[in-house]
């Protein structure tokens, strides 16, 4: 796996990227991380990268003609050029206007070749860039951040330790919130008391059904009372339904 980020403040990740997993993984040669700087591929001697948008107002637009040719030498083609179109990768440009980046998502990517993300800035990107190459837009949330890096190295985390070999127990990861559409269970470890309050006998019994089942209980518990959205979309068994509408009455009673 090769992962792309074009930017315009490339220092921005000289710190970050070196440290924890993603760092550890890179060292590992488990995935390669290239920063590239837009404004190499500025095509005046000022390295001009933006410029006011047509029809006016305030802020400032990418301009088109840099991201092109920054794309083009990494060996991307334009879609009316080629049947392979994207260059054997996946582009990435962090929008706000984009798809929200969720779990699923990341899997996805997680089984790619390459990506390359565009890290947006300003009011934009030149909307032609959209036209030329098959771009996903993505958003991290609904808010606004003053550059696109910040979300490059959100979803560089998300896939990355999804890729074999970045977790030392890949089961953690398919334990992880949001994996199997709901949030993960409540986390405990020594000591088994503190305070009076008690780690639940369930996760101390050494049955692994048992504790499965109480695992996925809580998870449907926490989506309830933290994150009912996500019921909305997640698959649960008929047993499971039965168990939310107890959790739902439970909760009314309290």
């Amino acid at each position: 796996m090769k992962f792309e980020i074009i930017t315009l403040f490339p220092d921005y990740f000289s710190q970050s990227l070196k440290q924890s997993l993603i760092g550890k993984a890179v060292d590992k040669k488990l995935f390669e991380i290239r920063i590239i700087n837009l404004r190499d591929y500025a095509t005046d001697r000022h390295n001009t990268v933006d410029d006011t948008p047509f029809g006016g107002g305030g802020g400032m637009v990418l301009k088109v003609e840099p991201v092109d040719l920054c794309l083009r030498n990494l060996g991307y083609y334009h879609k009316n050029k080629t049947s392979k179109a994207g260059g054997g990768g996946k582009i990435i440009l962090t929008s706000a206007a984009g798809k929200p980046f969720k779990q699923p998502m990341a899997v996805k990517y997680s089984l790619c070749d390459r990506i390359t993300i565009i890290c947006g800035h300003y009011l934009g990107i030149d909307q032609r860039i959209t036209e030329l190459y098959e771009i996903d837009e993505v958003s991290i949330g609904d808010y606004i951040l003053s550059g696109g890096e910040a979300a490059a190295l959100v979803m560089v985390d998300a896939i990355g330790r999804l890729i074999p070999g970045v977790l030392g127990n890949f089961e953690s990861a398919l334990e992880d919130s949001h994996m199997n559409q709901l949030l993960g269970s409540p986390c405990y470890t020594k000591p088994s008391e503190y305070e009076g309050l008690k780690v639940p006998e369930e996760l101390l019994s050494g049955n692994h059904k048992l504790i499965k089942q109480f695992r996925r209980r809580e998870a449907i518990k926490s989506c309830y009372l933290k994150r009912p959205d996500l019921l909305e979309s997640a698959e649960l068994t008929e047993e499971e339904e039965k168990e939310l509408e107890n959790i739902k009455q439970a909760e009314k009673e309290n």
